[in-house]
C-alpha cells in the first residue's frame, strides 16, 4: 500500500490547492509556486540517449475500469467548449476522487520527444526526484511503460488539452510514459533517505 505521507504529499495537497483556485482564495504567488514543486519531479533515465534529468509535470492516473468513462466525460467538455472554472470543477470531482485513483501509477506526457524519449520509448525504468523546499523530498523508483494509443494515451492527452490548448480535440497527442511505482525513498531533511515503500 502507497504510504500515506506520500500521498498526502503528491495527491490531498494537490487537491486542496485547487479547491482554493476554485473558491477563489487568494494563494500568494510564491505559495503557488513552492506547490507546484509537488507535481514537477526530475526525470532521471538512462538508455540509448544517456544519463538524462527532465523536469516533467506528473500526476497520479485513474484506475483503468474508470478511464473509459473519464474519456468520454472530457470528450463531452470539449465538445461543450467549457473552460476555466468548468474544468476545474471537473478536476475535483471526476478526477480527484480517491476511490478512482490508482496510487501506484504516475503518468506524464513527452512533449519534447528528445532524450528521454530516446531512453523509455521502449520502456525501461526511471527515477523520478520530487524536491518542495526547504526540506521535503521523495525519490520514486519506477518501471516505466510507454504509449502512443489507447486509453492511457487518450486520457493524459485529453486532460493536457482542456488545460493548455483549449477545447478542441488534436488529431496528434504526445507520447505517453506511465510510471508503476516500485519504491518509494523518503529523502526528506528529517528521513536522510529512509525506503518507506514497500
Amino acid at each position: 500500500m502507497i504510504p500515506d505521507v506520500f500521498k498526502k504529499y503528491f495527491f490531498y495537497e494537490r487537491r486542496k490547492l485547487i479547491e482554493k483556485m476554485l473558491t477563489g482564495e487568494a494563494v500568494e504567488n510564491n505559495e503557488l509556486y513552492l506547490q507546484f514543486t509537488r507535481a514537477l519531479p526530475a526525470i532521471v533515465s538512462n538508455g540509448p540517449e544517456g544519463l538524462n534529468a527532465s523536469i516533467k509535470m506528473v500526476g497520479f492516473v485513474p484506475k483503468e475500469e474508470y478511464l473509459t468513462d473519464i474519456i468520454n466525460k472530457i470528450k463531452d467538455l470539449v465538445a461543450k467548449k467549457v473552460k476555466g472554472k468548468k474544468v476545474i470543477e471537473f478536476l475535483l470531482n471526476e478526477i480527484y476522487v480517491e476511490e478512482k485513483i490508482d496510487f501506484t501509477k504516475i503518468g506524464t506526457l513527452d512533449l519534447a520527444r528528445k532524450r528521454t524519449w530516446g531512453n523509455l520509448k521502449n520502456g525501461g525504468e526511471a527515477v523520478l526526484i520530487f524536491f518542495t523546499p526547504v526540506e521535503t523530498s521523495f525519490m520514486i523508483k519506477a518501471k516505466v511503460k510507454t504509449f502512443t494509443d489507447g486509453p492511457y494515451y487518450l486520457y493524459m492527452n485529453l486532460l493536457h488539452d482542456i488545460f493548455h490548448v483549449g477545447p478542441v480535440i488534436r488529431k496528434k497527442g504526445n507520447p505517453t510514459y506511465i510510471f508503476e511505482i516500485e519504491e518509494i525513498w523518503d529523502k526528506s531533511l528529517n528521513a536522510f533517505g529512509k525506503k518507506i515503500y514497500p
